[in-house]
């Protein structure tokens, strides 16, 4: 981390600098101004060809956006600092670099939020797709472990208590295809962009040029920079699909706070550890520890994001009348709820890299704790018409901390087949392993 960074007011330009080098690109005061100028330079084109002024559009005039510097960004800012009114400033920017004879036709017809709708959108859409790279990337590292533990056992716990056994691999196969769902719902979707005037009607347009087809020339535009199209809405654009997506990222927020969570207690119970890094330092006071602090990390910041996220997707569901300017401000802080969601996913991806499986530990558990077969026993014998098979179990195990071993003897002498026994520790663990392996790599494909 360089000294500058240790001035900043957020971590997420500070401490965690260098880990989101490009979220921090894609909802900087920078980006704004160069999706700002390509809205307006896309729909001045646009413009020129739905007016019959196509020969006045030069190829070259689209280096405004182009070849937009640093120099151009102070410039813009300089602009601003008389203009007021950051749009304002993007208008005379793009004039004074054009022909007198074209400088009237930027922004014609347009409001600002025409250009901001539109702006907002592109920098959300690329951002999502920053986070579906890092979610990919956990993903994946699940789909690896839960295909290397397929089969190795361990008790499964419910409410806490020792419960039928499942397998490492399988658990780990369960979140990758539920974040699996979650890529493939957010990859799907698109944001919602407009150009429609003052109060979403069009009015200015077919005031000066009645005889465009207006639906068209904007559909156009915002297809062309990659967003859905829509004819319908106020000033401000309502904000369905910029909730829908953060509302999206919430449930992944929620999704990754419960697996750091729960890998968060596999360590406590032994059945995981980690790499060790011998230059790192676990506590400051106990030599002995490795402490999950990628995955501790990774929760904190999904806590971060959830509670951003859920702020900015009720907030963009609502406006006053055609327009009011309260989501102007909220917009720039979007970049944040994104920066949190992005480090959560790049430490959970850390850490699941470097679990390592405490076989042991797992068979030691099993060995000691066989009241589970509690369960297969009260079924045989209600098979075998025993209609208080369940009553009997629970009296001789309730409570009861009974050995493995103990327990496959008293089941053998019942005359219950090792094969039997068998097939209920599988269970159909490892071909529902594969089963949820192979939906990921089809919705991740």
């Amino acid at each position: 981390m360089s000294s500058e960074n240790l001035f900043n007011l957020s971590p997420l330009d500070g401490r965690y600098a260098e880990d989101l080098r490009d979220v921090q690109e894609m909802f900087s005061e920078s980006r704004l101004i160069r999706e700002r100028v390509q809205v307006e330079m896309v729909y001045l084109k646009a413009f020129l060809k739905a007016t019959n002024r196509e020969d006045w559009w030069q190829d070259s005039f689209m280096s405004i956006y182009t070849d937009l510097n640093t120099s151009d960004l102070d410039y813009v800012k300089k602009i601003e600092s008389h203009t007021k009114h950051d749009v304002a400033a993007i208008i005379e920017f793009i004039k004074v670099q054009l022909p007198e004879k074209v400088r009237p036709y930027v922004h014609f017809g347009l409001t600002s939020e025409d250009v901001n709708n539109l702006s907002h959108g592109l920098m959300i859409k690329g951002s999502r797709d920053i986070i579906l790279l890092h979610l990919k990337t956990l993903i994946e590292n699940l789909s690896v472990l839960a295909k290397d533990n397929r089969d190795r056992r361990m008790i499964g716990r419910t409410h806490g208590e020792v419960a039928t056994p499942t397998t490492m691999g399988k658990e780990f196969a369960l979140y990758a295809l539920r974040l699996s769902r979650m890529y493939a719902e957010l990859k799907a979707m698109n944001i919602q962009g407009k150009i429609l005037g003052a109060t979403g009607n069009l009015n200015a347009f077919v005031g000066t040029y009645p005889d465009v087809d207006w639906f068209e020339v904007t559909r156009e535009v915002v297809e062309e920079l990659g967003l859905e199209h829509t004819l319908f809405s106020l000033q401000i654009m309502p904000g369905d699909t910029y909730a829908s997506m953060l509302d999206a990222l919430k449930r992944l927020s929620g999704l990754l706070i419960d697996y750091n969570q729960n890998i968060w207690t596999y360590f406590m119970l032994g059945y995981l550890y980690q790499k060790a890094d011998a230059s790192s330092i676990g506590s400051s006071t106990m030599p002995h520890k490795i402490n999950p602090i990628k995955f501790e990390n990774s929760e904190g910041n999904a806590q971060l994001a959830e509670s951003l996220l859920t702020f900015f997707s009720q907030k963009f569901m609502k406006t006053r009348l055609q327009r009011d300017l309260t989501d102007s401000t909220v917009k720039r802080n979007i970049g944040t709820a994104f920066g949190h969601m992005v480090l959560s996913l790049i430490y959970a991806g850390r850490g699941t890299r470097d679990i390592l499986i405490n076989t042991a530990k797992m068979e030691e558990d099993l060995a000691d704790n066989g009241q589970f077969f509690s369960e297969l026993i009260q079924l045989v014998e209600r098979d075998k018409g025993a209609s208080d098979g369940y009553d009997q179990l629970k009296k001789q195990t309730r409570g009861k901390r009974l050995a493995y071993a103990d327990m496959v003897a008293i089941m053998t002498e019942a005359g219950i087949e090792v094969g039997t026994i068998e097939n209920y520790m599988k269970g159909l663990t490892g071909e529902i392993c594969d089963k949820a392996l192979e939906e990921v790599d089809r919705l991740t494909s």
